[in-house]
């Protein structure tokens, strides 16, 4: 059985509770960059525009689903200080560094401009003003106008701080799902019609050069030619790009890439349950290597994503084993992933204890995989 909506709302209230009571500095109304497990303050973890934006995503998400003013209160705090990684010459820094000096990543930059699209349109579900308008559409056509390959089409990687591209630019799996995403949001936000033939663009790049006609994995990463360059395979990703693909397929309500991606998703699960599934223990491994897991961790990304790709290949198929698979995935984050103060651990061993040494907040993790999670089961329907 599904587990009840009533249980899911309330693991998604504790986990936005962690949030209002742990993550705000109330000395400056801002973000912490880091909270450990024992709930204390990080206050040297470097402080990233991904990561500000997913908290700002994960807020007004919240706030959107359970409509309580705390939440769209959090999403103010977070929109005010996202402002601040603001680039006067386009887009928004990748990262600060003690609150003061701005950092950069040439390989990652590109992702965090999807991500501060996609928190940005997240906000203005919830709290619309003609200055988020402004934000919005500066930004979705910076990225569209600035990232983009004239020449091969898809988005490329390696600019520096001023938008100049350096000596080893690459194309990227995540900034082209999560840019597909953005623009996903920014259709639902606003209805303009012109977007979607971007979103099948996007849709057919990711088909045709992100993952593998054999064994169906996601690559990372390319060169700006489209060859594939040195790649580890995540089974998280290969989840995650399943079900974004279709949910964006049927968005756009082209049969031909509905069909397309639903036979896709199909292939990439059934790969990963005969290889990343811990049919011991539970849950899935994320790195695979010859088809093989190499880790003895648990991460708790990878569940959130492979719950919602069996769902989703319950949604194609109709076949009752991948929901209850899912139901599997779900009863296991439950048990096993969330802390007694409500966030999700990063990881946990194969014991099922949680590493402890690994923040329950960093740079890497904000408020995206686990509040989507929530709001992703509530899309399905199921």
């Amino acid at each position: 059985m599904m587990p009840s909506k009533k249980l899911l709302d309330q693991e998604l209230t504790n986990n936005l509770q962690f949030w209002l009571q742990n993550c705000i500095n109330h000395t400056n109304n801002t973000l912490h960059s880091g909270i450990s497990t024992a709930c204390n303050v990080l206050s040297d973890e470097p402080l990233g525009s991904m990561y500000v934006s997913r908290a700002l995503y994960g807020s007004s998400t919240g706030y959107l689903l359970l409509k309580k003013k705390e939440y769209l209160n959090l999403a103010t705090i977070s929109f005010q200080q996202l402002k601040s990684f603001k680039n006067p010459k386009g887009g928004f820094y990748w990262s600060k560094i003690n609150s003061e000096k701005f950092a950069h990543s040439p390989d990652d930059a590109n992702m965090a401009q999807a991500f501060t699209l996609y928190g940005l349109v997240a906000y203005a579900k919830i709290n619309p003003s003609t200055e988020l308008n402004e934000l919005i559409e500066n930004q979705s056509n910076f990225i569209r106008n600035t990232l983009w390959d004239t020449k091969h089409s898809g988005f490329i990687d390696g600019f520096d701080q001023n938008w100049n591209l350096g000596n080893s630019p690459t194309k990227s799996l995540g900034t082209h799902l999560h840019t597909l995403e953005a623009f996903l949001a920014l259709y639902e936000y606003n209805n303009d019609n012109s977007i979607l033939p971007f979103i099948e663009e996007l849709i057919t790049l990711i088909l045709t050069h992100f993952i593998t006609k054999d064994t169906y994995d996601c690559i990372h990463r390319l060169s700006t030619l489209w060859k594939p360059l040195k790649n580890e395979v995540w089974a998280g990703h290969n989840a995650e790009c399943s079900w974004i693909l279709c949910y964006a397929a049927n968005t756009t309500k082209n049969e031909e890439l509905i069909l397309q991606c639903n036979i896709t998703a199909i292939k990439i699960m059934s790969q990963i349950i005969n290889k990343a599934i811990d049919t011991k223990n539970g849950g899935m491994f994320n790195v695979l290597e010859n088809g093989k897991p190499i880790e003895t961790v648990k991460i708790w990304w990878p569940q959130a994503e492979m719950a919602l790709a069996l769902l989703n290949g319950y949604k194609i198929t109709n076949d009752i084993f991948y929901k209850n698979l899912a139901i599997d995935f779900m009863k296991f984050i439950s048990d096993n992933f969330i802390d007694k103060s409500g966030e999700w651990y990063t990881e946990i061993y194969n014991s099922k204890e949680p590493n402890t040494k690994i923040p329950l907040v960093h740079f890497w993790k904000s408020m995206y995989h686990t509040v989507r999670y929530y709001f992703m089961i509530e899309k399905f329907s199921i």
